[in-house]
């Protein structure tokens, strides 16, 4: 079977840019509508579950394609483990969505929107429509900035006071972790130790590893104008 080769821009990548903005825009519609909250909790659930559900299905993909020979178990462990930033803030989303908790708000808000929409507008992908990587893929980055927007401007659970600092302590952890886990297996989870091979906006940031010092410098800029634009909490509300 000849696979279609993932093009940048093309069609294939506006339509699920277009999608995710409507469906942007109709979460936050439906959670701010009059509709039963018990409605809107089996909302909230199904997307949380689906996102995970992406997240799970990337190894199982990668078998799928690949066999579970030696190259299988390869792209399993260079590829699908669930460490890139992506992988992470989609489980915090979907936290947040079933507990509502304003900490792991927070966080799905920060990184889903500063760091997760940079994979939607670059995706490091290599399949198109005709694959079940292509679906998955889209699933999970526009599910998270949707998820994002869903949080805070649909449900109303605002970023609190001192949210710049604990998403900056959270970020410098992640970085930690995943930069730590890539030395002890040599690998490149979260593009920490390299740049990707597709082309992406790192590759505007300078060589490395100092583009990682440009990456903190934007991502740190994006943490403040968004929290910035973010509703402002109200002393007392939950």
């Amino acid at each position: 079977m000849v696979i279609a080769q993932f093009e940048l821009y093309g069609i294939s990548h506006i339509l699920p840019l277009i999608l995710t903005v409507v469906g942007a825009v109709l979460m936050v519609r439906l959670m701010r509508s009059d509709i039963s909250e018990a409605l809107k909790t089996r909302v909230r659930y199904v997307f949380g579950g689906l996102l995970i559900f992406a997240v799970l299905m990337d190894p199982v993909l990668a078998f799928m394609r690949w066999g579970t020979g030696e190259m299988g178990w390869e792209i399993f462990w260079n590829s699908t483990l669930p460490l890139y930033l992506c992988d992470v803030v989609s489980v915090v989303a979907a936290l947040a969505l079933f507990t509502r908790n304003y900490k792991l708000v927070e966080v799905a808000y920060l990184w889903g929107l500063a760091g997760t929409v940079q994979g939607l507008l670059t995706p490091t992908l290599a399949y198109d429509w005709n694959t079940l990587d292509y679906y998955n893929f889209f699933l999970q980055h526009s599910g998270v900035p949707i998820a994002a927007v869903t949080l805070v401007w649909g449900m109303g659970i605002a970023p609190r006071q001192g949210a710049f600092k604990r998403i900056v302590i959270w970020s410098w952890t992640y970085m930690a972790i995943v930069m730590g886990i890539n030395f002890l297996i040599r690998q490149n989870y979260g593009f920490l130790s390299g740049k990707p091979d597709f082309p992406t906006m790192f590759d505007y940031m300078g060589d490395y590893p100092y583009y990682l010092i440009t990456l903190q410098v934007i991502a740190f800029t994006f943490y403040y104008l968004l929290l910035k634009v973010a509703p402002r909490y109200e002393v007392g509300k939950i």
